[in-house]
């Protein structure tokens, strides 16, 4: 049997989101851009939890502490996480549920594809979907970290017999953050 590799490669799919990420910034009252970081399965763990979030990125030497962590499941467009990273950031109308629309001004729909393109990267790739709010104490209550998470997945399938082999790989997380004045 001769497994072909249909997922990317870690170094390809870092890349690939750094790359598509670029040019994108998080809305709120300061626009800030995104990072796209690899941690390790040694660092996180088989699953992750606002604890790891903590303790990866604000235990030792953090400038900042945390008030309070909040997240959500990040599965595709229909869960509560996906919604509240994404946004409308995709959308070049957005539609409301009292049947309203609204067409987004020319920077939104200029970057819409961009939003899109990360999205699938993350979903066609990635496992165990998690967001992650990371409100921060005082003075720096203003400013909340937001964080997507999830664990690349490798899949090789044998094109003669369509068996399909999976291994989960390490976690991939883009961040960025929020102020709201």
């Amino acid at each position: 049997m001769a497994f072909e590799l249909i997922s990317l490669s870690p170094e390809v799919l870092l890349n690939t989101l750094k790359s598509v990420a670029e040019p994108l910034l998080y809305p709120s009252d300061t626009d800030a851009p995104l990072e796209i970081q690899l941690l390790t399965v040694a660092e996180v763990g088989e699953a992750i939890s606002a604890e790891d979030i903590q303790r990866v990125f604000y235990d030792e030497g953090a400038d900042f502490e945390v008030g309070s962590i909040e997240w959500a499941e990040a599965n595709r467009l229909e869960s509560n996480g996906t919604q509240r990273f994404f946004l409308d950031l995709p959308d070049i109308i957005t539609t409301y549920p009292n049947n309203e629309y609204q067409v987004q001004e020319q920077y939104h729909r200029e970057h819409a594809q961009h939003w899109r393109t990360l999205r699938d990267l993350f979903f066609d790739n990635l496992v165990k979907q998690r967001w992650f709010r990371v409100d921060l104490a005082e003075p720096d209550s203003a400013r909340a970290d937001i964080y997507l998470v999830g664990r690349h997945l490798k899949i090789e399938v044998d094109p003669e017999t369509e068996e399909t082999r999976t291994e989960l790989l390490d976690w991939v997380v883009i961040k960025t953050y929020v102020i709201e004045a």
